[in-house]
């Protein structure tokens, strides 16, 4: 699945499965940041290095394989203000890229 540029612009699909999960199977224009790494940002003593890929100003919209991740992603990133929709699983994201693909190709 493909995303266009306009879509990638409001929304930034954060992908929080592991490496291989991504590598396997993912969205395309979506990035990879795995949940183990979204919840070192929530560390008192945090750099803020992994916080720094992921843009303020979008729609974070997060996903794994089941939820669990996602859902424990989505807490650490509302808590830094993020604008967060958690989709939990990686083939809702997909029906949601296609909704939103379709709706801006007035489909």
């Amino acid at each position: 699945m493909q995303l266009s540029k306009e879509e990638l612009e409001e929304h930034f699909f954060l992908d929080v499965r592991e490496e291989s999960e991504f590598e396997e199977k993912s969205i395309e224009g979506s990035t990879n940041l795995p949940h183990r790494k979204i919840q070192a940002i929530a560390l008192p003593d945090s750099l803020g290095f992994w916080e720094s890929k992921i843009p303020k100003g979008k729609t974070i919209v997060v996903y794994c394989a089941t939820g669990k991740r996602a859902t424990l992603a989505e807490k650490v990133l509302a808590k830094r203000g993020y604008d967060v929709v958690n989709l939990l699983t990686f083939e809702h994201a997909e029906d949601y890229a296609t909704a939103i693909r379709d709706k801006t190709h007035g489909k």
